[in-house]
């Protein structure tokens, strides 16, 4: 089989990052591929070979090479939307043999252990909880995907969620104000309570829609909102989320996905 041909960004600005990374930001394999192909002394810094995943290098101004073969970003860009139902884990593999996010999206960008995938690579943007629903994104746009991700860039998040019962007053300022969870202080946020539903409505009578909150956050922590929430004694009984930045998930039906738009994958762009 022919080897895997691609070539280091250039950029106006020098950026170090670790080798490990690099691979997988160009869009073209995993990070554990990335990693059993360093350590297998298949890549080439500057003619030199790194068997250290852990080695830092220049974007701007290092070479590198795969199995003898000048590296590249990917020519085909690739950015999903799924609407993620719950009972799947955000990971490519799960060691207890949970169902995965990707087997909703085979066999695009399928690969095995050592060898990166014939077809673009690509990683979800963030995580969704095992329970939690809603939009996930995906891309092989490295750059992007980190950008979307990293709670410094402020990207918002909304969020439906079904509460145990409603908090307080009190309770909702202090979390609109950040709350203090784990080892950290989550930034402010906004929470809107869904209004009841009319006595007189004759189609929607659930009285669980009373309990249902929308609630914006500029983060993306580990079961962020869930610890939130009950960092004033809820308890969330269903997690959805319909929008990431500026894209909404509309009608989109769980457990399918479809491609962005050339225009939504530009807005994105514009966002970071």
């Amino acid at each position: 089989m022919e080897s895997s041909c691609f070539s280091s960004p250039r950029t106006a600005s020098d950026r170090r990052v670790m080798l490990l990374r690099v691979l997988s930001k160009l869009g073209i394999c995993s990070r554990r591929q990335a990693k059993r192909a360093i350590h297998a002394g298949r890549v080439h810094v500057n003619g030199k070979v790194i068997t250290q995943h852990a080695h830092w290098m220049d974007l701007a101004r290092d070479m590198i090479m795969l199995d003898g073969r000048m590296a590249r970003r990917t020519e085909q860009m690739i950015y999903l939307m799924l609407n993620k139902p719950a009972g799947y884990v955000t990971t490519r593999r799960d060691n207890l043999n949970r169902p995965t996010v990707f087997d909703l999206i085979s066999p695009r960008g399928e690969a095995n252990e050592t060898t990166p995938s014939p077809k673009p690579w690509f990683f979800p943007v963030g995580r969704l909880d095992y329970d939690s629903e809603g939009l996930l994104l995906f891309t092989n746009d490295g750059p992007l995907g980190d950008a979307l991700a990293s709670p410094a860039r402020h990207v918002h998040k909304v969020y439906r969620v079904l509460l145990d019962h409603l908090p307080s007053l009190e309770e909702l300022r202090r979390l609109e104000q950040g709350v203090p969870i784990l080892d950290y202080v989550t930034l402010p946020c906004k929470i809107e309570i869904e209004a009841p539903p009319s006595h007189n409505d004759q189609v929607d009578t659930n009285p669980q829609k009373s309990r249902w909150v929308r609630i914006v956050i500029r983060e993306g922590k580990n079961r962020q909102v869930r610890r939130m929430f009950a960092a004033v004694g809820c308890e969330v009984r269903h997690s959805i989320r319909i929008r990431f930045g500026p894209l909404e998930l509309g009608g989109l039906a769980a457990g399918h996905w479809r491609e962005l738009t050339t225009c939504e994958a530009e807005v994105l762009r514009h966002v970071v």
